[in-house]
């Protein structure tokens, strides 16, 4: 018994095989596709309070507890189309679009399952080109982000009351002075439009940044209108959280904590419809004028955590800013993830925590599928070839020699047959002719009358200058070497069983698709 033997279990048929390589396939997908990504997020939790002295007095007297507010905060994403790779073919951008579909899918799905969060908000860039989409291209992607976010969960969900999108950003709307202000209605009809919503006691403020850095009052106004109206002079009554989907300026050389992937955020970046940092005197402006006790922004894609140092005088603030990393695959970190607000409703100080959740780490699910087919081939391989035709075990005795041929090796014993076997031939030959009966013979023949034959019609001849060019093809150089080399590709797949192993790995391709198709993608 050799190594294989010992190594490979024996099928009684390629069924066999095939129904044993499926179920493999399947725990593959159930461990790639479900489990792996619950398992990693059930390792996010909400943050811990610390209890104030008066919620602890209010614990002891046996009092209800402030009641506590759990925000999933989820940034950028972006879901990608043809202007994400301009000139990638429709195949393959298909199947970009599809793969970050199903990972923003499917790890939404168990944030909710396993967090059950209170509010969802999103901060910004909801679609790559919604600022450059027509009307009908717009509603294909609008149904997409609802397919993918809202759809299956509007039962518990509610847009604009515990579900929110009503924050631009710079791929949705555009950015600046070069914002369209009919993208930017088109956005506030779909998405929703900026806006203070009061929960458990804490505002937060849902601000346009894009149009509001614009210098264009056409653009800017209602921004601008927005902040006057809810914030200058008016008292402030409860707690303010900002969200801002680009983040405010700071030091360029200001740290953004452990857990950035890359060195340092460019602040002074800017280009074509986009800014990295809100200009140094709009942040101000909006610091001064909100004093806010916590802001949450998106687009850089990273995380950053840091603290704004404000002075007047002898006074000094300091804000926090958390910019919040991008959920999906595509936007260029190696590690998405989302972000947990907690926080109650005390009055005094604003007791809160936030936590950064982690998704699934990217593509080592289709490494682990790459490295499944390659083990699915060699076995479909191997029982191929093991069940090669039996004719193809031995060598052939019989010489295989044609004139009218292109001539083919043979092997040596075949060429000592063939020889002595012509040799026998010719003595026959020579012996026929010089016996003395083949002289009578001849004298004796019939011949037929001398009559004229009619020669055959031309009409009844089919040859073409197709059929001409392709005898003239096969009897030169390079058309014998070509019939030679497809003569020996057909021998060699037949005589390892090349075709029945093409037909089996087309049969489990199709398996193997459908069972990812059916049973991992329409059941998100």
């Amino acid at each position: 018994m050799n190594l294989m033997n010992l190594m490979v279990p024996k099928f009684k048929s390629i069924h066999h095989l095939l129904i044993i390589l499926s179920i493999l396939w399947i725990g593959t997908f159930y461990i790639q596709e479900r489990f792996i990504t619950y398992n990693t997020i059930t390792k996010c939790n909400w943050p811990n309070l610390s209890q104030s002295v008066s919620s602890q007095s209010q614990s002891e007297s046996s009092l209800p507890s402030p009641s506590r507010a759990n925000i999933l905060l989820i940034a950028d994403p972006q879901l990608i189309d043809q202007h994400t790779y301009p000139g990638r073919n429709k195949l393959l951008l298909k199947l970009s679009q599809h793969t970050v579909d199903i990972y923003l899918k499917k790890n939404y799905k168990y944030l909710l399952q396993h967090l059950q969060p209170n509010y969802v908000i999103f901060l910004g860039d909801l679609l790559d080109n919604g600022r450059g989409s027509d009307d009908s291209y717009f509603k294909s992607q609008y149904n997409r982000f609802n397919k993918i976010f809202y759809n299956n969960y509007n039962k518990r969900y509610v847009q604009n009351t515990n579900w929110f999108t009503n924050l631009p950003g710079n791929h949705d709307i555009g950015f600046g002075d070069l914002i369209n202000t009919n993208t930017r209605q088109r956005f506030i009809e779909h998405f929703g439009d900026q806006q203070i919503k009061t929960i458990n006691g804490a505002d937060l403020i849902m601000l346009d940044t894009p149009s509001l850095s614009s210098s264009n009052e056409a653009i800017n106004a209602k921004s601008k209108e927005f902040l006057i109206s809810n914030f200058q002079n008016q008292p402030k009554t409860n707690h303010r959280i900002l969200l801002s989907h680009v983040p405010l300026y700071r030091d360029p050389e200001t740290s953004c904590g452990l857990y950035r992937e890359t060195k340092k955020f460019d602040v002074l970046g800017h280009g074509y419809q986009y800014q990295n940092s809100l200009k140094p005197d709009i942040s101000k402006y909006l610091l001064d004028l909100v004093q806010p006790d916590l802001i949450f922004s998106g687009d850089d894609h990273d995380y950053c955590d840091v603290n704004h140092h404000i002075t007047d005088g002898e006074h000094e603030q300091n804000f926090r800013e958390i910019t919040v990393k991008s959920i999906s695959l595509a936007m260029g970190i190696k590690y998405p993830a989302v972000q947990l607000l907690s926080y109650t409703d005390e009055e005094a100080t604003f007791n809160y925590d936030s936590e950064i959740c982690y998704l699934q780490t990217p593509y080592w699910n289709i490494i682990h599928y790459v490295f499944m087919s390659i083990i699915s081939v060699l076995m479909i391989l191997w029982w191929n070839v093991k069940q090669k035709p039996s004719r193809f075990t031995y060598t052939s005795l019989l010489p295989i020699y044609s004139h009218s041929t292109v001539n083919i090796p043979f092997e040596s014993h075949s060429k000592k047959i063939h020889r002595f076997l012509k040799e026998q031939d010719e003595e026959e030959k020579t012996e026929l002719i010089d016996s003395p009966t083949s002289s009578s013979l001849s004298s004796t023949t019939y011949t037929l009358p001398n009559t004229k034959i009619s020669s055959i019609p031309k009409y009844t001849f089919t040859q073409t200058n197709h059929s001409k060019l392709s005898t003239t093809f096969k009897n030169s150089k390079l058309g014998k070497v070509y019939i030679l080399n497809k003569r020996r590709m057909f021998t060699f797949m037949k005589r390892w069983n090349l075709f029945s192993f093409g037909k089996n790995i087309l049969v489990l391709g199709g398996i193997v698709i459908a069972i990812y198709y059916i049973g991992f993608c329409l059941t998100l």
